[in-house]
């Protein structure tokens, strides 16, 4: 057991709300990275476990973006290469299409001072501006006019949406219309669209031979137990959370590397719940212990839903690798 300052934690939960990163995390960003040649009218999805880190990714490839922008944006105050979008789940049965519009013309006005991404053009004669064309701004087609045109005008190169399972929680026919218009909106807007999703977003790419041809999915994996690089990651990037932590948890995190890899599955984002749940508690009891750190690890029933969705979802996942050679039925061929 170590006794803590009752305030001493206040600093340490502010770190540990700060982005990590770790080599799954760049590992997948260069396979993202490789994929940008394909341009607009494409979709790459990156799937993985709930819990693996997905949010954090789409931040930090977000960041890397604007990075790579910075000279650019410097000399065009309007140019917004990246807009990093959730798919807001909603009461109704359907995905709301308005509201996803809306949102998206939301971030691309930018803030205050910026250029406005609705005022497209000036008419050189009438000296007014010109507005986009379309139905009545009320309207999901409307909106989505609206969204094809501030796109270009803000010069986006990448729209990644986060929460993609919300696009998918339909029934197949729905889905591929719902897809379809994802493209169709990547290829009108001249923008190459990054969805994030759990694994239930998987198989999308099989509705139809366009989206099969247009559809890259990316797997965002877990750090397994059974692979010895991966738990030396694992306690590596413990090991950083540590430092991050000014040695708050008197290395207790790092002595307990096995068990969290385990309990957690391998997932940063879920370890990092853990984490941060074990920080508010010691912070609350004034001391860090063994004991407090195993009351906060994932219990019997929420460890086995997860890890049947990881099972579930990593079948799908490696059922949809071709491998040539591969033995085929007549009905594959």
């Amino acid at each position: 057991m170590k006794s803590v300052h009752e305030t001493s934690s206040s600093p340490v939960l502010g770190l540990l709300q700060c982005r990590i990163s770790h080599p799954r995390i760049n590992e997948v960003i260069d396979e993202i990275e490789a994929f940008e040649s394909l341009g607009a009218n494409h979709i790459l999805m990156v799937t993985g476990p709930t819990g693996v880190g997905k949010t954090t990714l789409a931040k930090s490839l977000q960041t890397k973006i604007l990075k790579r922008y910075a000279q650019a944006m410097q000399e065009n105050a309007g140019l917004m290469p990246v807009v990093l979008i959730e798919a807001r789940a909603t009461s109704e049965m359907d995905f709301n299409w308005k509201l996803f519009y809306s949102d998206i013309l939301e971030q691309l006005e930018g803030p205050e001072g910026t250029p406005p991404a609705v005022a497209y053009t000036v008419d050189p004669i009438s000296n007014r501006v010109v507005h986009p064309q379309g139905n009545s701004k009320n309207t999901a087609a409307g909106l989505r006019k609206k969204v094809e045109l501030a796109l270009r005008a803000r010069g986006v190169k990448v729209l990644m949406i986060d929460e993609g399972g919300h696009f998918t929680n339909v029934s197949e026919a729905r889905m591929k219309r719902q897809t379809d218009a994802l493209k169709s909106l990547s290829n009108c807007a001249g923008c190459q669209i990054i969805l994030f999703g759990s694994y239930d977003i998987l198989g999308v790419s099989r509705l139809s031979a366009q989206l099969a041809r247009r559809i890259k999915e990316i797997h965002f994996s877990r750090y397994r137990v059974d692979s010895p690089d991966d738990c030396l990651a694992f306690n590596r990037f413990i090991q950083t959370v540590e430092k991050r932590a000014n040695d708050y948890f008197g290395g207790l995190l790092v002595e307990n590397s096995r068990v969290l890899q385990a309990n957690t599955l391998g997932c940063i984002g879920t370890l990092m719940d853990v984490i941060r749940g074990f920080a508010s508690r010691a912070h609350a009891q004034v001391e860090v212990s063994q004991e407090l750190l195993d009351r906060c690890l994932l219990t019997e029933g929420q460890y086995a839903v997860i890890l049947e969705e990881i099972r579930h979802g990593e079948a799908r996942f490696e059922s949809n690798i071709f491998r040539p050679g591969k033995t085929k039925s007549k009905n594959e061929l």
